[in-house]
């Protein structure tokens, strides 16, 4: 599973940032709180400030600010 964190302006939708992340299945389950490995498949979901600055620290990145960030993922 591959993993993307994309972020779009506020009530827009264009995407105008979009990183993949190393993060696994297993890193992102409790920062999400998905129950089992194929809640994340299928879903982009939109992330909380709490979930974006787990993200930043488990993956050593920086997100840009301002934007609404959205966790997607692909196989």
């Amino acid at each position: 599973m591959i993993f993307s964190v994309m972020g779009f302006h506020p009530n827009k939708d264009e995407l105008v940032f979009e990183q993949n992340i190393s993060l696994s299945v297993a890193d992102l389950s409790p920062v999400m709180q998905w129950a089992n490995r194929n809640d994340c498949v299928g879903v982009d979901f939109r992330l909380t400030t709490a979930q974006v600055l787990e993200i930043e620290r488990l993956a050593s990145v920086a997100f840009p600010e301002r934007l609404d960030l959205y966790l997607a993922s692909s196989e």
